[in-house]
Parts: C-alpha cells; sequence; structure tokens
C-alpha cells in the first residue's frame, strides 16, 4: 500500500505541477505570483509641438492607439511570463515639419534581451534620431542604432 499511495501521491503532483506552468505561460496572475512587476515608459523627446502616435501590443495585450505630446509619456506594467518570453512592440508614427511622416516598428520589451538590462523599469526616450532605453539602476543610455532608427514613409 505504501508504494501504490507513493505512485499517486507523485502522479498527482506532477499533474498539478503542469497545469500550473501551462497557466503561468499565458496568466499574469499566476506569473505574476513569482515575477516582479515591469514598468515601460515611452516618452516623446521629439520637438516642441511634435505629437508621438504609439500602437502597442503584445502576443496577449493589445494596448491600443495613444498620442504622445512632447514631453509627455505613456506607461504600462506587467509581469514577464515563467518562461521570459514576454515581448511587446510598438508602431509609432510622427510627422516632421514640412509634412513627411516618419514611422516604424520596435520591440520596446524583450524579456531574453530587457529583463536584466533593465531590471524592472524600462524607460525609452523616443527622439528624432532613434530610440534610447535608460536603464534607471545605473545611470546609463543605450542606443540601438541597428534596430531603432526612424524610416522616412515614402511620399506618393
Amino acid at each position: 500500500m505504501g508504494t501504490q499511495f507513493r505512485w499517486s501521491f507523485f502522479m498527482y503532483a506532477a499533474a498539478m505541477a503542469l497545469i500550473v506552468l501551462s497557466l503561468s505561460h499565458s496568466s499574469m496572475v499566476v506569473s505574476g505570483a513569482y515575477y516582479k512587476k515591469i514598468q515601460v515608459v515611452l516618452y516623446n523627446m521629439l520637438e516642441p509641438g511634435k505629437n508621438l502616435h504609439v500602437h502597442c501590443k503584445s502576443k496577449d495585450d493589445d494596448l491600443g492607439d495613444h498620442v504622445i505630446g512632447y514631453y509627455q509619456n505613456y506607461t504600462w506594467s506587467f509581469h514577464d511570463n515563467l518562461f521570459d518570453t514576454t515581448l511587446f512592440w510598438c508602431r509609432m508614427d510622427w510627422t516632421r515639419t514640412g509634412g513627411s511622416t516618419v514611422s516604424g516598428s520596435f520591440e520596446i520589451y524583450h524579456a531574453k534581451r530587457d529583463l536584466y538590462r533593465c531590471s524592472s523599469f524600462c524607460a525609452w526616450g523616443i527622439r528624432e534620431d532613434g530610440l534610447f532605453v535608460f536603464n534607471r539602476d545605473t545611470g546609463v543610455a543605450f542606443y540601438f542604432p541597428k534596430l531603432h532608427l526612424w524610416i522616412p514613409d515614402k511620399q506618393v
């Protein structure tokens, strides 16, 4: 009877562990119990009078359209999933003086890249020459020239 009880308990524990792991992959409630909250902030640092239009989303969440005024910001927070695969990307655009539209789609939070670099706070400065991420813990601003440059839209 002892062996059968141990086997049943082992199977029950294994089944519960699989259920928790599968739920934590997509559930912020379960994964949030293990991971700290991560905050992302986008600062419009373009130029006075220039609004930044953003639409951010992940596989699970669509944060919708937002307009960020000059020197204003847009902030959201979330918990990384159990497997550190959380990814948020944002489509952004703004209009230069003279009327040309500039746009881009950027990986704003990628757990494999940002979990240790940003810790729990990823602040992005959106400027005319690209996007900069600021690490509050180290006080260092990083620039990603190959990944985070604006692409002018073609004039029709």
